[in-house]
């Protein structure tokens, strides 16, 4: 979990933590209540993208479809594979849609690597910017969720997505 963040979007059940880097959002965590929080550090960066992120979380949370593609991502800390994955899920899986992990493995060239894809998936450090949640096994099954399943069952219901327990 984050141990210092400059990004924080206040929720009943707990918060979404953040932290900007001079490129980007860096890291974007979701935390239960009972959690401690992260240090909050404060910058000129999270002023001015922390504010359009906040309002999109705001939106989305109110049930609204959101796209965060005008949110810079600083996805350096991935591997190139990692990248590739974090990546395609941003771009080639819109709100309300889903995937599953074959099916993303597909779409980055690598059929056959679907437990890679999830694994890659698992240490995506921006959640729901990166949309991880929207991934499936298949069936439909909720697969694995870095931040519990109980948070990937919210995201899901909050854009009406279809899944088996």
């Amino acid at each position: 979990m984050l141990t210092a963040a400059n990004f924080v979007f206040p929720l009943d059940e707990g918060a979404v933590d953040g932290f900007f880097s001079g490129h980007g959002l860096q890291a974007l965590k979701l935390r239960d209540a009972t959690a401690a929080a992260p240090v909050l550090l404060h910058s000129a960066l999270n002023r001015r993208w922390g504010r359009l992120l906040y309002t999109l979380l705001e939106n989305y949370f109110a049930g609204m479809a959101v796209s965060f593609h005008d949110i810079p991502l600083d996805l350096a800390a991935g591997t190139v594979f990692q990248q590739a994955v974090w990546r395609a899920a941003a771009t080639t899986i819109p709100h309300g849609a889903h995937a599953t992990y074959g099916e993303l493995a597909r779409r980055i060239g690598k059929p056959g690597a679907a437990r890679a894809v999830g694994t890659a998936l698992g240490a995506n450090p921006v959640s729901i910017v990166v949309p991880c949640h929207r991934v499936l096994a298949a069936n439909n099954h909720l697969g694995g969720f870095s931040s519990g399943l109980h948070w990937k069952r919210r995201l899901l219901h909050l854009e009406h997505i279809p899944f088996s327990e």
